[in-house]
């Protein structure tokens, strides 16, 4: 159950960082980024109200307020990453940096998975990091990969700080954390916005892509939670780190952005990585 619930969340995570690439092409990225996180609370809100927390303690609200601030600065880099690159690059380079984290907190508590759950673990940070390394053919006006891979490493760091924020939240805290979290990283955005003197108006083109971006991530997270509350941390982390696998597919459907054959085979090694971890 734990990693259908993770891949359910990094399908829903895959589209949303699709449209937050395409969108940051045509404003300032930290402009989708904060516009998304505060339309988000418009779902957020609603959600945690009918899935209230039977019991929220100071220390649920400490690490989602973390785990806000991880992720509205995460996005920054993140959505820069994508902006002047490949979306087909940044994802799962954002991905693999994002797992590596979590993976080895779990394995130093002493998390040990079943022997085809390892595998499937194992092979999926290979098939992340095959499709992060692999050559990307060139196309015309994306930034040198270099600066692309930086942006995303940085930005996968912080999202596996939120993995870990995320993994401590009791369960009967319900879904309360999903607002409290979306408040603390629309705030970090909103001060980034502020300090680079971004106009109210530079939102409104991008309103209603930004809202799209925001359901499916605020979805995506109630699946999240119950994975990393309930089951291992280390498969939890890493199926819901799969999300680049729905962001290529989506880069090389609609963008017609090309793939090398060693990305394929990153996405097709995912593929039979979830099918690893789910039966293991």
């Amino acid at each position: 159950m734990t990693a259908l619930l993770a891949l359910l969340s990094a399908v829903m995570v895959g589209g949303a960082d699709f449209l937050g690439g395409i969108t940051s092409r045509r404003a300032r990225p930290v402009v989708v980024a904060a516009t998304s996180q505060v339309l988000g609370l418009s779902v957020a809100i609603p959600i945690a109200l009918v899935w209230w927390a039977n019991e929220l303690h100071p220390r649920d609200v400490a690490l989602s307020l973390a785990s806000g601030i991880a992720v509205g600065v995460g996005f920054v880099f993140f959505y820069g990453a994508m902006a002047g690159g490949f979306i087909s690059l940044a994802a799962p380079v954002a991905a693999v940096a994002g797992a590596v984290l979590p993976v080895a907190v779990g394995f130093v508590r002493g998390e040990r998975p079943g022997a085809a759950a390892v595998a499937g673990v194992a092979l999926a940070l290979v098939a992340i990091a095959i499709v992060s390394i692999a050559p990307t053919p060139s196309a015309p006006g994306t930034d040198a990969p270099a600066r692309t891979i930086v942006l995303a490493a940085v930005a996968g760091f912080f999202f596996g700080f939120f993995f870990l924020c995320f993994a401590g939240i009791d369960e009967d805290a319900g879904m309360a954390p999903l607002p409290i979290y979306r408040v603390a990283s629309a705030a970090i955005l909103i001060g980034v916005a502020c300090a680079m003197r971004v106009r109210v108006g530079e939102a409104r083109p991008v309103a209603h892509r930004a809202f799209a971006i925001s359901t499916l991530e605020v979805l995506a997270t109630v699946p999240l939670l119950l994975a990393l509350q309930r089951g291992p941390l280390v498969i939890a982390a890493v199926v819901a780190s799969l999300y680049p696998v729905t962001t290529v597919i989506l880069a090389r459907g609609i963008l017609r952005e090309r793939l090398s054959r060693p990305q394929l085979a990153g996405v097709a090694l995912a593929l039979a990585a979830v099918v690893l971890v789910s039966t293991g």
